[in-house]
């Protein structure tokens, strides 16, 4: 698949605590449509936490994440309407 200038995952200025612990901060990302990534780190600095959020099992406090155009709020319409494309 051929990478486009359409943006299929946007994260700007995304920010999650457990409790005290910042585990994601200030995290911005941008994933072309056809594009592949690795995310990587040591244990414990937030990948999978980043995916999750993503996905929306999780929250995040601060910031936005974009899905396909579909800002991903608390908003379960929308969560479901991302996930049904």
């Amino acid at each position: 698949m051929q990478v486009s200038d359409e943006i299929a995952v946007e994260l700007l200025g995304v920010n999650k605590w457990f409790g005290e612990f910042h585990v994601l901060r200030d995290i911005n990302l941008t994933v072309r449509t056809g594009e592949r990534i690795v995310v990587c780190g040591p244990s414990g600095s937030g990948k999978s936490t980043m995916i999750r959020c993503i996905n929306r099992l999780e929250e995040h406090q601060k910031g936005t994440i974009v899905v396909d155009g579909i800002e991903l709020t608390n908003d379960l319409k929308k969560i479901d309407e991302v996930r049904r494309e």
